[in-house]
């Protein structure tokens, strides 16, 4: 027996590798992009942008670990059935869930490991990259500037239409605020330059500015110019970024719970849901052990690796569809968010113990 456990622990491991590394990348791929132009069009050195890069990964093992165990899994006990190796067991004697246990013990380790990181390990992680990103921003300041759509930068809001490489801006729109009121300035072009450890310096040419008449309240002045400079500065010292209060994603678990008994009540349900989704997410994998065993082996075998990558897709989008919707009443107070979150374990766990019940006649 111990042959066989060696044997399946040796031919889940390189599936379940190469699974969570494809579905790592999937998902990764938007946050690569970004990091690329971070890298190279933005300023930020390499060494930050690999920490953004280690800090933010482990968010995404949250999902695709329980995705990794599920495919590794299926895969596995589908190539079995397919070399008729399910049926020489079988035949020995030997009942499925015997040789099973390594891969069952295998999936309950990812979770209880899971459970600590995506309560302890995750959040503080999400916290160091939230903080190195924004302090990266500030020192960065060319690299705040994003095209179609208002950027902050200290009591300024600006909004470039058009950002060329020479950082020459097109089309932009710049409210300073005063004292609770916008001094706004448009311009058709600007020249971007940063003075080093002080801030931007913008050359804007052909615009206007509107201003509030300091004479006469409710009046405005409107100017035209050809040609003005305005210097945006920059504060250097970030020191005060990692004292922030942290968005639900960078809060231990524990500190979710005190932080929704002493919120609003009409956010008390976002900090909840927000801890449930943790632990469904942490224990999703070993759940996907009672459903992905039963399919494989009874799966049809002269067809059962393609069916198997079939069951994971298939598997994995209907849990997410059930988890997206469940959190998504959660947050709103719709459904209590215990039941309304946990609601796609319950089904899978459901579905697998009547298959496994199934299995477990034969």
């Amino acid at each position: 027996m111990k042959i066989i456990h060696r044997y399946l622990l040796k031919e889940f491991f390189p599936k379940f590798l190469t699974s969570l590394s494809v579905f790592t990348f999937i998902l990764l791929m938007d946050l690569l992009f970004d990091l690329s132009d971070l890298l190279l069009n933005k300023g930020a050195s390499l060494i930050n942008t690999i920490k953004l890069f280690i800090y933010i990964l482990p968010s995404f093992f949250m999902f695709t670990i329980p995705m990794s165990i599920l495919s590794g899994t299926i895969l596995l006990f589908s190539r079995l059935n397919e070399d008729n190796e399910i049926i020489a067991i079988r035949t020995s004697g030997t009942k499925i869930f015997t040789i099973t246990k390594p891969i069952i013990i295998v999936s309950l380790f990812f979770s209880l490991i899971m459970l600590y990181c995506n309560s302890s390990v995750i959040p503080k992680l999400n916290s160091k990259f939230k903080t190195l990103y924004y302090q990266i921003m500030y020192k960065n300041p060319i690299a705040q500037l994003s095209e179609n759509k208002f950027v902050q930068i200290q009591n300024y809001d600006i909004y470039v239409n058009d950002i060329s490489r020479n950082n020459t801006l097109k089309n932009i729109i710049i409210y300073k605020w005063k004292d609770d009121l916008p001094i706004i300035t448009t311009a058709e072009t600007a020249e971007m330059s940063v003075v080093e450890d002080k801030g931007i310096l913008l050359r804007l040419y052909n615009g206007k500015t509107l201003q509030e008449n300091s004479n006469r309240i409710g009046e405005f002045n409107l100017s035209n110019f050809s040609e003005n400079e305005m210097f945006i500065e920059i504060i250097q010292n970030t020191d005060f970024l990692a004292n922030r209060e942290g968005g639900m994603r960078e809060l231990k678990s524990k500190d979710l719970l005190k932080k929704s008994k002493i919120v609003a009540p009409e956010f008390k349900n976002f900090y909840i849901t927000e801890f449930h989704l943790r632990n469904v997410l942490a224990t999703a994998g070993f759940i996907f052990m009672f459903v992905a065993i039963p399919l494989s082996v009874n799966t049809n075998k002269k067809r059962a690796k393609t069916l198997g990558i079939t069951n994971v897709v298939i598997i994995i989008f209907v849990y997410y569809m059930i988890l997206v919707t469940g959190t998504t009443l959660g947050k709103r107070g719709i459904f209590n968010p215990l039941i309304a979150v946990w609601l796609p374990n319950i089904i899978v766990g459901f579905t697998g113990l009547l298959l496994t019940l199934n299995v477990s006649r034969k």
